[in-house]
């Protein structure tokens, strides 16, 4: 990883609005300013990004990586929280679906395959 998120070197860089918008990988949902429609080309592993709060330019602000669906069909990922000591998939912001009208559903924008 690297420290800063310029575009020299060759390791993923430091923000999720950086690695949302760098070169390594490939988009498997571009970036848009709503959220997508279609959600079905992600794989396991994809990494899913999110709009969840107002930053300034509209940049990326959370980055969480998708699971595959659980028991019940729900679309789900995994991430760090601000309120939370590690991993998880839920906490006060909402919990870990991509489906739905919750906060990180609404706030889905993109998707990357490293």
């Amino acid at each position: 990883m690297n420290s800063r998120d310029s575009a020299a070197g060759s390791g993923l860089q430091r923000t999720p609005d950086a690695i949302a918008r760098g070169r390594l990988g490939i988009p498997v949902i571009p970036l848009t300013d709503r959220r997508p429609a279609v959600i079905q080309q992600l794989q396991p592993g994809d990494l899913v990004f999110f709009r969840t709060r107002e930053l300034p330019g509209g940049r990326i602000g959370h980055i969480g990586i998708y699971l595959g669906l659980d028991t019940a069909d729900h679309p789900r990922f995994i991430s760090c929280r601000k309120n939370a000591g590690g991993p998880t998939m839920g906490d006060k912001g909402g919990t870990a679906r991509l489906d739905g009208d919750g906060h990180y559903a609404q706030g889905l924008r993109g998707a990357r395959r490293l």
